[in-house]
């Protein structure tokens, strides 16, 4: 397990006030709700939650820096000074035990070098097989003398503690060896409002089984994005994929975070400049219009869209229409006809 410094990014010396910051600032970032698509969202704020609350309890992080307890916050067991660990052997002989290897001398040992050396090689690289092959032979020599002195091995992972190291060995193999489900991943579609998806939701679908799982549709969630709801029942149904689709509304349509909307201005509106007030998702917003703006003028405001995976917003695009009066007006007829050319709105 990574180191609760190296999560956080702080340096070793850092105040509880930056310790604070950096876990604000990385658990807005990281929180599951702001990252619905992203399966990995929720390890990253758990690990991001566990080294804020080891470094921000100065009794837990001096146990850290003087080495008494583990990023894990589990109690250190140190070796023996001068003595040099390799967790590696002893496995190895655990494993030839379980097997029912029975020789006196090694036991265990020819049945799993094989099986052993495969899955270093597969972790560390061919390199690190032969180091550790020779480390072993080593070992055995230094057994067999009696002299029970160790020097370090220069492998990689051979001289750190027992349990660290298997550990990372362990969680790098099931990672990689890791099996994937045969049951086939079901997809739905779900319809919501604007509004919905501008405030966030709930929905629920209805799985082969005829289970029904609601699950939440995060606030700021754009047309097509797809949300992962887990199995009610995994051994016998897949996850399902769930695309969200927003219904047609009568004023906005959305681009990504970003809000369309339309909005008609008079021709004095449009020739003189002046204000309107439009009424976006969040209520009544003031828009200046600058003179002389036509049908193709889209007025742009920042942060008032859809909220964002980030914490923030899209943008609101107001698009101007131009409209005449209802009814002819005489006095504009005459203007228009004593300009002598014709004007393009």
């Amino acid at each position: 397990m990574r180191s609760p410094y190296t999560v956080l990014g702080v340096s070793k010396t850092a105040r509880t006030e930056d310790i604070k910051s950096a876990y604000r600032q990385l658990a807005k970032t990281w929180h599951p709700d702001q990252n619905p698509g992203d399966p990995q969202a929720g390890g990253r704020f758990a690990e991001i939650a566990h080294a804020y609350k080891m470094l921000v309890d100065p009794e837990l992080r001096m146990k850290f820096d003087t080495g008494q307890i583990d990023a894990r916050g589990r109690r250190q067991a140190k070796p023996a000074r001068g003595f040099s660990v390799n967790p590696f052997k002893a496995f190895k002989q655990a494993m030839g035990a379980a097997a029912g290897a029975t020789t006196a001398d090694q036991p265990g040992e020819d049945l799993d070098e094989a099986s052993f050396k495969d899955m270093v090689a597969h972790i560390f690289g061919e390199a690190a097989a032969r180091q550790a092959k020779q480390n072993a032979a080593r070992d055995a020599a230094q057994d067999r003398q009696g002299s029970g002195r160790r020097t370090e091995t220069k492998a990689p992972g051979m001289d750190e503690d027992p349990l660290d190291a298997l550990d990372a060995l362990f969680a790098k193999w099931k990672t990689r060896q890791k099996p994937r489900s045969s049951l086939p991943t079901s997809r739905h579609h779900v319809e919501i409002s604007l509004e919905s998806a501008f405030s966030g939701t709930r929905a629920d679908i209805t799985f082969e089984s005829g289970k029904s799982v609601a699950f939440s549709v995060p606030a700021g969630t754009v047309d097509g994005a797809e949300i992962q709801v887990p199995s009610p029942d995994p051994s016998a149904l897949g996850d399902a994929v769930v695309t969200i689709r927003h219904r047609k509304h009568p004023h906005f349509h959305c681009s990504g975070a970003d809000l369309h909307g339309e909005h008609g201005i008079a021709l004095a509106e449009a020739v003189l400049g002046g204000s309107i007030v439009f009424r976006s998702l969040d209520g009544p917003l003031k828009i200046e219009v600058p003179r002389w703006s036509g049908s193709d003028t889209v007025l742009r405001v920042q942060e008032k869209g859809l909220p964002t995976a980030k914490g923030g917003r899209g943008a609101l695009l107001v698009h101007l229409r131009v409209m005449l009066p209802e009814k002819p007006d005489p006095r504009l007829i005459d203007l228009m006809r004593s300009g002598g050319k014709e004007l393009y709105i």
